[in-house]
């Protein structure tokens, strides 16, 4: 079977099998070689792939797609007949030929078992009704495969656990686990590459560097990779961690990797100077793409089209990296002419003692401080500058990842006193008008945060899983933004969604616009640095033109869903993209 399902109006999942532990082997044989068939397949539109459990996420630009299909009404049902053409022949043949053990990269992991990594190894022993060395010999001499890779970047999701040491995930999740720390969560086994929060139950840890930014591949395990656990002593995992490298053994030379650390040619210019870094201001351009079958995700721009026009307004390219303003509070003081706009929430933006509105270019020259007062309406604003911002391109994007500390500034949001680098101007781009300019963006472009918003979305593929009054409530009643929410997701309060079943659903890839109904019933919009799969039942995914909507949302605001058909998203798409090629032309006649 195949079933080709939305992931909202710029994803797809290309789903081989309904289950994957009834077969894990013959499941994940078959889709790693769909996953190989479509990256041979040069699909138009297609921009990344990333392999889960029992199918291959794919995401496109619905744009590009449209405009190959030659018929836009139809383009979803034209991309979803070339993926099935491409698709079918290769699982076809996966099915006929068993994967040779001789194909597969085995890697071996080095765990100790101590006490002191292991503060979860008694209550797996008690549940499995097993001494603590059964349960270290019986996990350490099982052979795992890497089911898939995500949560944060390099966590392997690992098939082949004994069914002995299943054990359900902790009541209470911890705040912060290790960098290398061995879980158990129900049936399956993985490693924490990253410091981060987790309910698994922790029995060992490995002092191997599971996730580096500025290697190729990045993570040192891969879907389809075999992996077996080798038992260490504390003094080796001591001695081992300090070592000057921490890359497993394998056999195959290729985990050996090249660096993936590399600057563009864009001259650089001079620095701008934080005087004040506010509350919350990252670098941030349009985003990554391509890494997500690794647990990267998107980052950027949690409104990239905002950035897109700010970057047009001061005559860069619409990709330039330019800075996310969160809340406000961000000084800037110029050490050269230069010429910036803004697009966003609303917000109090002087330029000495005259106001910037958004979307309005201006002209600073050095010694020109730039200040951005709080937020009165949405939360965040983005912020182009002539030459843009010039830092390390790391995974092919100059974004900051603010949960794995890499990209940006050394990983991290602003502090007062950074230097921040900036790309040389061209000389087109010096010739801005002094001042401000009189011309400017559309208003919905430039200012698209709203009082108590409406946001538009489609179908989710677990949307039959709900209850017709859990439906109801959906799309009728009023949702709260609770405070806790961030860059990864938007958590509301009010109406509790429940669902029909209980049953535990297989994870897989996930996108910014999901909506996600974890077992509380309150639903969680996931915006551009949220986790590549989940495990959530998805109601809905918000739709890409109301994205920038939904990245103001901040405490206290409330919010409307209202559904429209995936025909109907994709033709707002198009529609802004004919308008955005209005006003490149427009943009072009009054700048010259």
């Amino acid at each position: 079977m195949m079933d080709i399902i939305p992931l909202g109006d710029s994803a797809l999942i290309v789903r081989v099998r309904e289950q994957f532990n009834d077969t894990p082997e013959e499941t994940l044989n078959e889709v790693l070689c769909a996953f190989q068939r479509l990256r041979q397949s040069g699909i138009p539109g297609v921009i990344e792939l990333a392999p889960a459990y029992t199918g291959v996420a794919v995401f496109f630009n619905p744009i590009t797609v449209a405009k190959s299909s030659g018929t836009p009404h139809d383009a979803f049902d034209w991309l979803a007949t070339r993926i099935r053409e491409a698709v079918a022949a290769g699982v076809d043949r996966g099915r006929r030929q068993k994967s040779s053990r001789s194909d597969v990269r085995v890697v071996e992991i080095p765990v100790c078992y101590h006490s002191d990594f292991a503060p979860d190894i008694d209550h797996v022993a008690r549940h499995a009704q097993m001494s603590k060395k059964q349960v270290v010999d019986l996990h350490s001499t099982a052979e795992y495969r890497v089911a898939c890779v995500g949560f944060v970047p390099g966590f392997p999701f690992l098939a082949g656990l004994p069914k002995k040491l299943a054990t359900p995930r902790r009541d209470t999740p911890r705040k912060e686990i290790s960098p290398g720390s061995i879980g158990i969560g129900g049936a399956q086994t993985g490693i924490y590459p990253l410091r981060s929060p987790g309910g698994w139950n922790l029995i060992g840890r490995t002092p191997l560097k599971l996730f580096d930014p500025t290697r190729n591949p990045p993570t040192l395990l891969c879907p389809g990779d075999r992996l077996r656990f080798r038992v260490i002593t504390r003094d080796e995992f001591q001695l081992a961690i300090h070592a000057p490298s921490s890359r497993a053994e394998s056999r195959d030379p290729a985990a050996i990797a090249s660096v993936l650390h590399r600057d563009s040619s864009t001259p650089v210019g001079m620095t701008t100077s934080v005087t004040r870094a506010g509350f919350l201001t990252s670098v941030q351009d349009l985003g990554r793409t391509g890494f997500r079958q690794f647990g990267v995700s998107t980052s950027g721009a949690l409104d990239p089209f905002a950035l897109r026009v700010a970057n047009l307004l001061v005559g860069n390219d619409e990709s330039a990296t330019g800075l996310e303003v969160t809340l406000g509070g961000l000084r800037l003081r110029f050490k050269d002419e230069r010429t910036v706009a803004w697009c966003g929430g609303q917000f109090d933006v002087q330029m000495g003692s005259r106001s910037l509105p958004a979307g309005h270019v201006a002209h600073l020259r050095s010694g020109d401080e730039l200040k951005f007062g709080r937020a009165e309406i949405g939360c965040r604003c983005w912020l182009a500058i002539s030459g843009g911002v010039h830092v390390p391109v790391v995974l092919d994007s100059r974004s900051t990842d603010l949960r794995a500390n890499f990209g940006g500034i050394l990983g991290r949001a602003l502090r007062d006193g950074d230097e921040v680098p900036m790309g040389e101007v061209r000389r087109s781009q010096t010739a801005a008008t002094d001042g401000i300019s009189p011309w400017t963006a559309p208003h919905d472009w430039a200012s698209p945060a709203k009082r108590n918003p409406l946001l538009r979305f489609v179908r989710g593929s677990d949307w039959f899983r709900f209850h017709d009054a859990t439906i109801q409530r959906f799309t009728s009643d009023e949702f709260n933004v609770s405070p806790d929410s961030d860059r990864m997701g938007v958590r509301f309060d009010g109406p509790e969604l429940k669902r029909e079943d209980n049953i535990d659903l297989i994870s897989e890839a996930v996108a910014p616009g999901t909506i996600q109904v974890p077992p509380s019933g309150k639903p969680i919009l996931l915006l551009g640095d949220c986790q590549t799969i989940g495990g959530y039942p998805k109601i809905a995914y918000v739709i890409t033109v109301d994205l920038g909507i939904a990245a103001q949302l901040r405490a206290g605001d409330h919010v409307h869903f209202s559904e429209v058909s995936l025909a109907d998203a994709q033709r707002l798409l198009l529609g802004r993209d004919r308008e955005l090629e209005r006003f490149r032309v427009g943009l072009s006649l009054c700048t010259s």
